[in-house]
């Protein structure tokens, strides 16, 4: 990690994720009733944990509603999640942006907005066509971009950091690792959900 990529890491206070292709995997397959199962490491998951366990906010910006919508539920109603703010181990609920009609972009800009949020305190984590202009702001207004090592070559442009491990099979897990060693962390010391 570079000295510029550590300062980065630890200025983040904030971090918007994709969906297919960064917490699942992009497959799906669909059952004959019309049920979508989305292939995600749990790995993954614990990712979320350390990034909430750090006071960090956390937002999805998809397309997708289910089965991500029944997952942040669940995350949401996780212990820590539930205990008051000014309590130790105290985490922020996980934001769902799903009715992305105007784009990404303006719902990461109200996200923001609403928890005081500036560029440079923002990541952004994206693997495809459709990050390319949250990517664009995020880079521009002198945050973090941040893509799985399975990215589409639309995006590479606009990264900073090009993680080893692929959307949905760790690369959130080695980003949350990645903030905590900018920040001289240890994982073992952060509350668990």
């Amino acid at each position: 990690m570079t000295m510029q990529h550590r300062e980065r890491l630890q200025q983040i206070r904030g971090v918007v994720l994709d969906a297919d292709g960064v917490f699942f995997d992009g497959r799906e397959t669909r059952s004959e009733t019309g049920h979508i199962y989305k292939t995600r490491d749990y790995r993954d998951g614990q990712g979320l944990s350390f990034l909430r366990g750090m006071g960090l906010r956390i937002m999805f910006a998809t397309g997708e509603g289910e089965p991500l919508e029944s997952i942040v539920r669940k995350l949401n109603t996780l212990p820590s999640a539930r205990k008051e703010p000014n309590e130790a181990g105290h985490w922020h609920p996980v934001s769902l942006r799903t009715n992305l009609k105007q784009g990404k972009g303006l719902a990461m800009l109200s996200w923001m907005d609403s928890y005081g949020l500036k560029w440079p305190e923002v990541a952004y984590i994206g693997d495809d066509r459709t990050d390319c202009e949250a990517m664009a702001d995020v880079r521009n207004g002198g945050g973090l971009v941040v893509i799985p090592g399975d990215a589409q070559r639309v995006v590479w442009k606009y990264a900073h950091i090009v993680l080893s491990k692929h959307g949905g099979a760790g690369a959130i897990r080695e980003f949350a690792e990645m903030v905590c060693d900018a920040r001289g962390i240890d994982e073992e010391g952060l509350a668990t959900a």
